[in-house]
């Protein structure tokens, strides 16, 4: 495997804070449906989860190193 390069590290890092934010979202989440029930701001802050964890995910894909390629067949 190569090691990371810079664009792959920022992209690495954005995920974490990205994940992050997904998690405290969550919980956010949680405590406007305890706290307002079904409400519209619940189902946002739901939609903002959903948001920040895909991104997570897309940025962590787009984070990690690429396979050395294999070599050449010869004809």
């Amino acid at each position: 495997m190569t090691p990371r390069g810079t664009a792959k590290k920022i992209s690495l890092v954005f995920a974490g804070s990205s994940f992050t934010c997904a998690v405290l979202s969550l919980g956010l989440s949680f405590w406007s449906w305890m706290t307002y029930g079904k409400h519209v701001y619940t189902g946002s802050l739901f939609a903002t989860t959903f948001f920040f964890f895909s991104a997570a995910v897309v940025l962590y894909e787009m984070s990690r190193p690429q396979p050395p390629l294999p070599p050449p067949e010869n004809p």
